[in-house]
């Protein structure tokens, strides 16, 4: 396993370990066993500066989207840069570095492993801010294609997925939130199956003393937050997730025609810094949602708090 900096992979190797040791499919699976590189993707780089056994790019979280072995780069360069006049008679291009000089293949710069989602011909840079219209990832679509696109001669529509929602037929994104709900119960199913039949999902949660606020200039001490699981969250399980928080009042929003509650609320919290925290939950889960929770300005003809949504604490 790797990473660019090795240590997501210190958190998913871990999991990997435990889940072959504790679950019966992921056995069924054959892994014969999980290894990390130390200090991730990039210090092997810098040791192999031709790659080593490395094949293809490594996706990276900033501008260059993907980056391969320094001399495996400079070569790259080198083919743009010359074109024809690449010397094919030699299956190798010095390159010099820091430290030592190294002969790298031509045919590893020229190995592209991913292909264009639209026309499917090799390709393997990142162009322009298109994602997939499923899942959100960045989308690999050749520079004739966004051309083509932008020209109006061949639109680049929701059909143009990426490799892994095409290979796994999800079409939108209703299907992609049914299956991820599909697995989260399937998941907790196994879980209480092997614990026993009073187990219930763990609120998941950033650890109370190390959350950091957000900042909260205004002072608004009321927030509005939403897509909470309505079938179990409940005003003990809420005050639980937003600790350390102090929350005085909740008003649960319910439908005008069932009166149930659909996963949104308001809430009042004691402080200004009370709500910095709580904001700083935005995106957290909980119960296999992702809560969205928004500053909500008091208008000063509303009657807020309302009546009857104290909590009893206070």
């Amino acid at each position: 396993m790797y990473c660019t900096g090795g240590v997501r992979c210190e958190r998913a190797s871990a999991l990997l370990k435990q889940k072959i040791e504790t679950e019966q499919d992921t056995k069924e699976l054959g892994i014969k066993g999980v290894y990390q590189l130390q200090g991730g993707i990039d210090k092997y780089f810098k040791h192999f500066p031709e790659g080593g056994l490395w094949k293809g790019k490594n996706y990276v979280f900033d501008k260059r989207f993907a980056h391969a072995p320094a001399a495996v780069e400079a070569v790259d360069r080198a083919i743009k840069k010359l074109g024809d006049e690449v010397d094919s008679s030699k299956p190798e291009i010095e390159v010099t570095g820091e430290t030592k000089s190294v002969a790298v293949p031509v045919s590893a710069a020229e190995e592209i492993l991913s292909r264009c989602e639209a026309c499917r011909k090799p390709w393997d840079m990142y162009r322009g801010k298109r994602r997939c219209p499923t899942c959100g990832v960045p989308s690999l679509i050749c520079k004739e294609c966004i051309e083509a696109d932008k020209a109006g001669t061949k639109k680049l529509g929701k059909e143009v997925r990426c490799d892994l929602c095409v290979a796994e037929d999800i079409r939108n994104k209703r299907e992609l939130r049914e299956r991820e709900e599909k697995e989260m119960k399937q998941y907790e199913q196994k879980l209480k199956q092997k614990l026993d039949d009073t187990y219930e999902p763990p609120i998941q949660r950033k650890h109370a003393i190390t959350r950091k606020p957000k900042p909260n200039p205004e002072r608004i001490t009321r927030l509005f937050l939403k897509n909470m699981c309505a079938k179990q969250m409940n005003e003990e399980k809420l005050l639980e997730f937003l600790q350390p928080a102090r929350v005085t009042h909740i008003q649960w929003l319910t439908d005008r025609n069932t009166g149930k509650f659909y996963g949104s609320a308001s809430i009042e919290v004691k402080t200004a810094e009370d709500a910095g925290s709580v904001l700083a939950l935005d995106g957290a889960f909980v119960f296999g949602r992702r809560i969205h929770v928004n500053y909500q300005k008091t208008n000063p003809k509303d009657v807020w708090p309302l009546p009857n949504t104290k909590v009893a604490d206070y």
